[in-house]
Protein backbone atom coordinates (compact mmCIF):
# COMPACT_ATOMS: atom_id res chain seq x y z
CA UNK A 1 0.00 0.00 0.00
CA UNK A 2 2.77 2.41 0.74
CA UNK A 3 4.34 1.71 -2.47
CA UNK A 4 1.60 2.42 -4.43
CA UNK A 5 0.95 5.82 -2.42
CA UNK A 6 4.28 6.50 -3.20
CA UNK A 7 4.08 6.26 -7.02
CA UNK A 8 1.03 8.00 -6.81
CA UNK A 9 2.85 11.21 -4.62
CA UNK A 10 5.43 10.97 -7.70
CA UNK A 11 3.33 10.90 -10.34
CA UNK A 12 1.11 14.09 -8.94
CA UNK A 13 4.52 15.78 -8.77
CA UNK A 14 5.25 15.09 -12.26
CA UNK A 15 2.06 16.24 -13.71
CA UNK A 16 2.24 19.48 -11.75
CA UNK A 17 5.96 20.21 -12.81
CA UNK A 18 4.72 19.52 -16.31
CA UNK A 19 2.03 21.99 -15.87
CA UNK A 20 4.07 24.60 -14.91
CA UNK A 21 6.15 24.60 -17.51
CA UNK A 22 3.55 24.54 -20.19
CA UNK A 23 2.37 27.75 -18.16
CA UNK A 24 5.48 29.25 -18.65
CA UNK A 25 5.82 28.15 -22.61
CA UNK A 26 2.17 29.74 -22.97
CA UNK A 27 2.98 32.81 -21.54
CA UNK A 28 5.90 33.42 -23.34
CA UNK A 29 3.71 32.65 -26.85
CA UNK A 30 1.15 35.11 -25.66
CA UNK A 31 3.53 38.16 -24.96
CA UNK A 32 5.56 37.16 -28.29
CA UNK A 33 2.38 37.59 -29.95
CA UNK A 34 1.56 40.76 -28.15
CA UNK A 35 4.60 42.34 -29.55
CA UNK A 36 4.19 41.20 -33.16
CA UNK A 37 0.28 42.96 -32.78
CA UNK A 38 2.06 46.32 -31.61
CA UNK A 39 4.02 46.23 -34.61
CA UNK A 40 1.65 45.92 -37.06
CA UNK A 41 -1.01 47.98 -38.18
CA UNK A 42 -3.82 47.94 -36.55
CA UNK A 43 -7.15 46.17 -37.58
CA UNK A 44 -9.41 48.28 -40.14
CA UNK A 45 -6.50 51.08 -40.44
CA UNK A 46 -4.06 50.96 -43.90
CA UNK A 47 -0.63 51.83 -43.67
CA UNK A 48 0.14 55.06 -46.17
CA UNK A 49 2.02 54.03 -49.20
CA UNK A 50 5.15 54.97 -49.80
CA UNK A 51 6.01 56.83 -52.94
CA UNK A 52 7.81 59.14 -54.47
CA UNK A 53 4.99 61.56 -55.51
CA UNK A 54 3.26 62.00 -52.24
CA UNK A 55 6.57 63.73 -50.92
CA UNK A 56 6.24 67.67 -51.47
CA UNK A 57 9.62 68.92 -53.07
CA UNK A 58 10.51 71.99 -51.92
CA UNK A 59 11.94 74.80 -53.92
CA UNK A 60 14.13 77.29 -52.90
CA UNK A 61 15.52 80.83 -54.13
CA UNK A 62 18.82 81.17 -54.68
CA UNK A 63 19.74 84.70 -54.11
CA UNK A 64 21.56 86.63 -56.74
CA UNK A 65 25.24 86.53 -56.79
CA UNK A 66 26.93 89.93 -54.99
CA UNK A 67 28.16 91.09 -58.08
CA UNK A 68 25.03 90.38 -60.37
CA UNK A 69 24.28 93.87 -62.19
CA UNK A 70 20.27 94.04 -63.87
CA UNK A 71 19.91 95.58 -67.05
CA UNK A 72 19.89 99.44 -67.11
CA UNK A 73 18.47 101.45 -70.54
CA UNK A 74 19.87 105.19 -71.11
CA UNK A 75 19.29 106.75 -74.23
CA UNK A 76 21.24 109.69 -75.01
CA UNK A 77 18.57 112.02 -76.56
CA UNK A 78 15.10 111.03 -75.61
CA UNK A 79 13.70 114.23 -77.96
CA UNK A 80 14.58 114.80 -81.80
CA UNK A 81 14.12 118.14 -83.18
CA UNK A 82 14.06 118.05 -87.19
CA UNK A 83 13.76 121.87 -87.49
CA UNK A 84 11.44 122.42 -90.39
CA UNK A 85 9.72 120.61 -92.78
CA UNK A 86 7.54 120.84 -95.88
CA UNK A 87 4.21 119.43 -95.46
CA UNK A 88 3.76 116.28 -96.69
CA UNK A 89 7.40 115.09 -95.97
CA UNK A 90 8.05 111.74 -93.84
CA UNK A 91 10.77 112.28 -91.23
CA UNK A 92 12.55 109.06 -89.92
CA UNK A 93 15.03 109.18 -86.96
CA UNK A 94 16.64 106.56 -84.99
CA UNK A 95 17.00 106.69 -81.31
CA UNK A 96 20.21 105.41 -80.04
CA UNK A 97 19.35 103.06 -76.31
CA UNK A 98 22.43 101.43 -74.55
CA UNK A 99 22.45 98.62 -72.28
CA UNK A 100 25.15 99.63 -69.20
CA UNK A 101 23.82 97.73 -66.87
CA UNK A 102 25.34 93.39 -66.65
CA UNK A 103 22.06 91.80 -67.34
CA UNK A 104 20.53 91.42 -71.42
CA UNK A 105 18.20 94.58 -72.33
CA UNK A 106 14.73 93.53 -73.68
CA UNK A 107 12.86 96.44 -76.01
CA UNK A 108 9.63 94.41 -74.90
CA UNK A 109 6.57 96.90 -76.22
CA UNK A 110 6.76 100.30 -78.29
CA UNK A 111 3.36 102.54 -78.21
CA UNK A 112 2.98 105.63 -80.20
CA UNK A 113 0.92 108.00 -79.25
CA UNK A 114 -1.22 107.93 -83.19
CA UNK A 115 -1.12 106.34 -85.91
CA UNK A 116 0.69 108.95 -87.91
CA UNK A 117 4.31 107.68 -85.66
CA UNK A 118 5.17 104.14 -86.77
CA UNK A 119 7.88 102.15 -85.07
CA UNK A 120 11.11 99.90 -85.40
CA UNK A 121 12.83 97.76 -82.85
CA UNK A 122 10.44 96.40 -81.40
CA UNK A 123 11.36 93.03 -79.29
CA UNK A 124 15.23 93.52 -79.93
CA UNK A 125 17.47 92.24 -77.18
CA UNK A 126 20.76 94.63 -76.21
CA UNK A 127 24.23 92.88 -74.33
CA UNK A 128 25.56 94.62 -71.60
CA UNK A 129 27.62 97.51 -72.64
CA UNK A 130 26.08 97.15 -76.18
CA UNK A 131 23.64 99.79 -77.81
CA UNK A 132 20.67 99.44 -79.75
CA UNK A 133 18.10 101.58 -81.79
CA UNK A 134 14.39 102.65 -81.59
CA UNK A 135 13.61 103.91 -84.92
CA UNK A 136 9.92 106.80 -85.53
CA UNK A 137 8.23 108.05 -87.89
CA UNK A 138 6.28 110.97 -88.71
CA UNK A 139 4.45 111.50 -91.82
CA UNK A 140 3.60 115.05 -92.20
CA UNK A 141 0.72 115.36 -94.32
CA UNK A 142 -2.32 115.79 -92.48
CA UNK A 143 -0.43 118.15 -90.24
CA UNK A 144 0.68 122.01 -90.18
CA UNK A 145 2.43 124.47 -87.76
CA UNK A 146 4.39 122.92 -85.01
CA UNK A 147 3.95 119.41 -83.59
CA UNK A 148 4.89 117.23 -81.23
CA UNK A 149 4.58 113.17 -81.21
CA UNK A 150 5.79 110.63 -78.35
CA UNK A 151 6.25 107.10 -77.95
CA UNK A 152 6.18 105.39 -74.79
CA UNK A 153 8.68 102.60 -74.97
CA UNK A 154 8.45 99.46 -72.08
CA UNK A 155 11.52 97.53 -71.38
CA UNK A 156 12.76 94.35 -68.74
CA UNK A 157 15.10 97.48 -67.04
CA UNK A 158 12.47 98.89 -65.12
CA UNK A 159 7.84 99.04 -64.22
CA UNK A 160 8.31 102.33 -65.61
CA UNK A 161 8.11 103.24 -69.10
CA UNK A 162 10.95 105.57 -71.34
CA UNK A 163 9.25 108.19 -73.48
CA UNK A 164 10.62 109.33 -76.69
CA UNK A 165 9.77 112.93 -78.50
CA UNK A 166 9.72 113.76 -82.20
CA UNK A 167 8.89 117.56 -82.95
CA UNK A 168 9.45 120.32 -84.94
CA UNK A 169 7.60 122.72 -87.89
CA UNK A 170 5.97 121.99 -90.74
CA UNK A 171 5.72 124.50 -93.51
CA UNK A 172 3.23 124.79 -96.08
CA UNK A 173 4.41 124.79 -99.15
CA UNK A 174 1.07 124.70 -101.23
CA UNK A 175 -1.91 126.03 -100.35
CA UNK A 176 -5.39 124.20 -101.53
CA UNK A 177 -9.12 125.62 -101.65
CA UNK A 178 -11.43 124.92 -100.31
CA UNK A 179 -9.97 123.44 -97.22
CA UNK A 180 -12.62 121.10 -96.83
CA UNK A 181 -13.81 120.52 -100.28
CA UNK A 182 -17.74 119.45 -100.44
CA UNK A 183 -20.12 117.97 -103.30
CA UNK A 184 -23.75 118.38 -103.08
CA UNK A 185 -25.65 115.76 -105.37
CA UNK A 186 -29.53 116.11 -106.22
CA UNK A 187 -30.71 112.84 -107.47
CA UNK A 188 -31.96 113.50 -111.09
CA UNK A 189 -30.23 116.26 -111.69
CA UNK A 190 -27.04 116.54 -113.91
CA UNK A 191 -23.62 116.20 -111.65
CA UNK A 192 -21.43 119.43 -112.10
CA UNK A 193 -17.65 118.68 -111.03
CA UNK A 194 -16.12 120.65 -108.28
CA UNK A 195 -13.02 122.56 -108.45
CA UNK A 196 -10.08 122.68 -106.46
CA UNK A 197 -7.47 124.85 -106.52
CA UNK A 198 -4.00 124.30 -105.83
CA UNK A 199 -1.73 126.90 -105.20
CA UNK A 200 1.86 127.80 -103.89
CA UNK A 201 1.87 129.42 -100.53
CA UNK A 202 5.25 130.63 -100.06
CA UNK A 203 8.38 131.85 -102.35
CA UNK A 204 8.98 128.00 -103.73
CA UNK A 205 7.55 127.15 -106.52
CA UNK A 206 6.02 123.36 -107.11
CA UNK A 207 5.01 120.83 -109.90
CA UNK A 208 1.62 119.07 -109.42
CA UNK A 209 3.15 115.64 -111.09
CA UNK A 210 -0.31 113.67 -110.55
CA UNK A 211 -3.52 112.97 -108.46
CA UNK A 212 -4.99 109.73 -108.02
CA UNK A 213 -7.79 108.37 -105.51
CA UNK A 214 -8.57 104.86 -104.27
CA UNK A 215 -12.00 105.35 -104.22
CA UNK A 216 -14.27 104.79 -107.02
CA UNK A 217 -16.74 107.47 -106.18
CA UNK A 218 -14.86 110.26 -108.01
CA UNK A 219 -13.44 110.84 -111.21
CA UNK A 220 -10.19 113.60 -111.09
CA UNK A 221 -8.62 116.05 -114.00
CA UNK A 222 -5.86 117.93 -113.78
CA UNK A 223 -5.23 121.53 -115.21
CA UNK A 224 -2.52 123.75 -115.03
CA UNK A 225 -3.16 127.19 -114.32
CA UNK A 226 0.39 128.66 -114.38
CA UNK A 227 3.05 126.44 -114.57
CA UNK A 228 5.46 125.29 -111.46
CA UNK A 229 2.71 127.82 -109.69
CA UNK A 230 -1.11 127.29 -109.96
CA UNK A 231 -3.14 123.94 -110.85
CA UNK A 232 -6.89 122.18 -110.96
CA UNK A 233 -8.30 119.82 -109.70
CA UNK A 234 -11.64 118.86 -111.23
CA UNK A 235 -13.21 116.38 -109.10
CA UNK A 236 -16.89 114.88 -110.59
CA UNK A 237 -18.91 112.41 -108.54
CA UNK A 238 -19.05 108.84 -110.19
CA UNK A 239 -22.16 107.41 -107.59
CA UNK A 240 -23.23 104.01 -107.02
CA UNK A 241 -27.08 103.01 -107.35
CA UNK A 242 -27.85 102.66 -103.74
CA UNK A 243 -29.18 104.76 -100.79
CA UNK A 244 -27.16 106.47 -98.57
CA UNK A 245 -26.46 109.91 -98.87
CA UNK A 246 -23.22 110.25 -98.34
CA UNK A 247 -19.80 108.98 -99.22
CA UNK A 248 -16.15 110.28 -98.84
CA UNK A 249 -13.07 110.26 -101.11
CA UNK A 250 -9.09 110.53 -100.52
CA UNK A 251 -7.29 112.26 -103.43
CA UNK A 252 -3.31 112.17 -102.79
CA UNK A 253 -1.93 115.10 -104.86
CA UNK A 254 1.76 114.14 -105.70
CA UNK A 255 3.84 117.32 -105.78
CA UNK A 256 7.33 118.36 -106.19
CA UNK A 257 8.58 120.89 -103.87
CA UNK A 258 12.69 121.77 -103.85
CA UNK A 259 13.52 118.13 -105.87
CA UNK A 260 11.64 116.25 -102.95
CA UNK A 261 8.48 114.53 -104.01
CA UNK A 262 5.19 113.93 -101.53
CA UNK A 263 1.74 113.19 -101.22
CA UNK A 264 -0.70 115.92 -99.88
CA UNK A 265 -4.23 114.52 -99.20
CA UNK A 266 -7.30 115.94 -100.07
CA UNK A 267 -10.38 114.79 -98.31
CA UNK A 268 -13.91 115.64 -100.78
CA UNK A 269 -17.32 114.71 -98.73
CA UNK A 270 -20.33 114.10 -101.11
CA UNK A 271 -23.89 114.83 -99.95
CA UNK A 272 -26.41 113.18 -102.19
CA UNK A 273 -30.36 114.76 -101.85
CA UNK A 274 -33.30 114.16 -103.18
CA UNK A 275 -34.14 116.32 -105.89
CA UNK A 276 -38.13 117.58 -103.09
CA UNK A 277 -36.29 118.53 -99.85
CA UNK A 278 -38.73 119.35 -96.51
CA UNK A 279 -36.73 122.00 -94.13
CA UNK A 280 -36.26 121.21 -91.89
CA UNK A 281 -36.87 117.22 -92.54
CA UNK A 282 -38.64 117.02 -89.18
CA UNK A 283 -41.32 118.30 -86.41
CA UNK A 284 -40.19 118.94 -82.91
CA UNK A 285 -42.17 120.52 -79.98
CA UNK A 286 -40.27 121.35 -76.66
CA UNK A 287 -42.02 120.72 -73.28
CA UNK A 288 -42.12 124.60 -72.86
CA UNK A 289 -44.52 124.67 -75.85
CA UNK A 290 -47.09 121.61 -75.43
CA UNK A 291 -47.77 123.42 -71.84
CA UNK A 292 -49.95 125.37 -73.94
CA UNK A 293 -51.90 122.61 -74.55
CA UNK A 294 -53.10 123.36 -70.30
CA UNK A 295 -54.15 127.26 -70.80
CA UNK A 296 -57.81 127.00 -72.51
CA UNK A 297 -58.14 130.04 -74.88
CA UNK A 298 -54.75 130.10 -75.89
CA UNK A 299 -52.82 129.39 -78.88
CA UNK A 300 -51.98 125.81 -79.89
CA UNK A 301 -48.21 124.86 -80.75
CA UNK A 302 -47.66 125.21 -84.27
CA UNK A 303 -44.42 124.30 -86.01
CA UNK A 304 -44.08 125.27 -89.89
CA UNK A 305 -41.35 123.72 -93.15
CA UNK A 306 -41.09 124.67 -96.31
CA UNK A 307 -41.35 121.61 -99.22
CA UNK A 308 -39.56 123.17 -102.38
CA UNK A 309 -37.36 121.72 -105.31
CA UNK A 310 -33.82 122.21 -105.81
CA UNK A 311 -33.54 121.93 -109.42
CA UNK A 312 -34.42 125.45 -111.02
CA UNK A 313 -35.88 123.64 -113.94
CA UNK A 314 -38.21 120.96 -112.14
CA UNK A 315 -41.49 121.60 -110.98
CA UNK A 316 -44.13 119.51 -108.37
CA UNK A 317 -46.99 119.62 -107.05
CA UNK A 318 -48.40 118.17 -103.70
CA UNK A 319 -51.10 115.40 -104.49
CA UNK A 320 -52.20 114.79 -100.02
CA UNK A 321 -51.18 114.70 -96.97
CA UNK A 322 -51.62 111.91 -94.75
CA UNK A 323 -51.32 111.56 -91.20
CA UNK A 324 -50.05 108.34 -88.88
CA UNK A 325 -51.45 109.29 -85.43
CA UNK A 326 -53.91 111.36 -83.83
CA UNK A 327 -52.28 114.63 -81.60
CA UNK A 328 -50.91 116.26 -85.24
CA UNK A 329 -53.35 118.64 -87.50
CA UNK A 330 -51.90 119.81 -90.96
CA UNK A 331 -52.51 123.15 -93.23
CA UNK A 332 -50.83 123.10 -96.65
CA UNK A 333 -50.46 126.42 -98.34
CA UNK A 334 -48.54 127.33 -101.77
CA UNK A 335 -45.77 129.93 -101.98
CA UNK A 336 -44.68 129.25 -105.78
CA UNK A 337 -46.83 127.29 -107.59
CA UNK A 338 -45.22 123.86 -109.01
CA UNK A 339 -41.31 125.19 -106.83
CA UNK A 340 -42.64 125.88 -102.94
CA UNK A 341 -44.87 124.85 -100.27
CA UNK A 342 -45.54 125.39 -96.58
CA UNK A 343 -46.56 122.92 -94.27
CA UNK A 344 -47.90 123.80 -90.46
CA UNK A 345 -47.94 121.07 -88.00
CA UNK A 346 -50.41 121.93 -85.26
CA UNK A 347 -50.40 119.70 -81.70
CA UNK A 348 -54.35 119.96 -80.93
CA UNK A 349 -54.49 117.25 -78.78
CA UNK A 350 -53.36 116.32 -75.39
CA UNK A 351 -52.05 112.60 -74.90
CA UNK A 352 -52.98 110.45 -71.96
CA UNK A 353 -51.86 111.01 -68.82
CA UNK A 354 -48.52 109.86 -67.77
CA UNK A 355 -47.64 109.89 -71.60
CA UNK A 356 -43.50 111.69 -71.96
CA UNK A 357 -43.55 112.02 -75.49
CA UNK A 358 -45.24 111.65 -78.57
CA UNK A 359 -44.20 110.64 -82.22
CA UNK A 360 -45.97 110.34 -85.30
CA UNK A 361 -45.40 110.18 -88.95
CA UNK A 362 -46.56 112.88 -91.64
CA UNK A 363 -46.74 111.33 -95.40
CA UNK A 364 -46.54 113.89 -98.11
CA UNK A 365 -47.62 112.38 -101.78
CA UNK A 366 -46.49 114.22 -104.73
CA UNK A 367 -46.56 113.44 -109.01
CA UNK A 368 -42.67 113.40 -109.06
CA UNK A 369 -41.50 109.90 -110.22
CA UNK A 370 -38.48 110.01 -108.31
CA UNK A 371 -40.06 110.94 -105.11
CA UNK A 372 -43.68 109.95 -105.01
CA UNK A 373 -43.62 110.34 -100.63
CA UNK A 374 -41.84 112.77 -98.47
CA UNK A 375 -41.73 111.35 -94.77
CA UNK A 376 -41.78 113.86 -91.96
CA UNK A 377 -41.59 112.53 -88.75
CA UNK A 378 -43.71 114.68 -85.54
CA UNK A 379 -42.23 114.65 -82.26
CA UNK A 380 -43.61 116.53 -79.12
CA UNK A 381 -42.16 116.03 -75.11
CA UNK A 382 -45.04 116.32 -72.60
CA UNK A 383 -43.99 118.90 -69.84
CA UNK A 384 -44.52 118.86 -66.38
CA UNK A 385 -48.38 119.27 -66.60
CA UNK A 386 -49.03 115.98 -67.40
CA UNK A 387 -50.46 114.25 -63.97
CA UNK A 388 -47.96 110.97 -63.25
CA UNK A 389 -49.46 108.22 -61.30
CA UNK A 390 -50.31 108.35 -57.40
CA UNK A 391 -47.36 106.17 -56.06
CA UNK A 392 -48.15 104.30 -52.62
CA UNK A 393 -46.15 103.32 -50.01
CA UNK A 394 -46.02 99.72 -48.63
CA UNK A 395 -45.58 98.70 -45.22
CA UNK A 396 -44.16 95.32 -43.52
CA UNK A 397 -47.65 94.68 -43.02
CA UNK A 398 -48.99 94.04 -46.53
CA UNK A 399 -51.22 96.55 -46.79
CA UNK A 400 -50.39 100.12 -48.91
CA UNK A 401 -52.02 103.95 -48.60
CA UNK A 402 -51.83 106.54 -51.12
CA UNK A 403 -49.08 109.06 -50.16
CA UNK A 404 -50.11 112.07 -48.47
CA UNK A 405 -50.65 115.16 -50.76
CA UNK A 406 -49.75 117.88 -47.61
CA UNK A 407 -46.79 119.41 -47.67
CA UNK A 408 -45.13 118.36 -44.55
CA UNK A 409 -43.08 120.36 -42.52
CA UNK A 410 -39.36 120.88 -42.95
CA UNK A 411 -37.65 119.26 -40.01
CA UNK A 412 -35.49 121.75 -38.03
CA UNK A 413 -31.79 122.19 -38.52
CA UNK A 414 -29.82 120.58 -35.22
CA UNK A 415 -26.48 121.69 -34.31
CA UNK A 416 -24.56 120.20 -31.93
CA UNK A 417 -25.43 117.29 -29.64
CA UNK A 418 -29.15 115.80 -30.31
CA UNK A 419 -31.42 116.18 -26.76
CA UNK A 420 -32.51 112.73 -24.96
CA UNK A 421 -36.39 111.86 -25.62
CA UNK A 422 -38.43 113.60 -23.04
CA UNK A 423 -35.83 116.65 -22.68
CA UNK A 424 -33.04 117.15 -19.82
CA UNK A 425 -29.45 117.50 -20.93
CA UNK A 426 -27.30 115.35 -22.96
CA UNK A 427 -25.12 113.03 -21.52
Amino acid sequence: MLTFSKKMIHRQGLVVALAFVFGLLSTGQISSQDEKTAKTPQAGKVAPAKTGSAKKKRYLLKPPPKNFSPPLSKVAEDVFDWGSVLQGEVVIHDFVVTNSGGAPLRIEKIKPSCGCTTVGGEGQVIAPGATGKITLKVDTKKFSGTIRKTAQISTNASKTTQTLTMTGKIETAVLIEPKLPRITVVRGVPIKPLTISLKKSSKNSFKLNKASSKSEVVSIEMKEIEANSSYELLVTPKLPEDTRKYHYAEIDANVTVKNKSFDLPVRVSITVKDRIEASPPSVYFSRRETEKLDKAGGPLPTKELRIKSLDSNHTFNITGVRLQGEHFKTKLSTITPGKEYALSVELFKKPKAGTRRVVEKILVATDDPTLKEIKINATASMGSSITRKSSTNKFTGGTSRPLSSKPQPAKPKVFGPVPPAGGGKPK
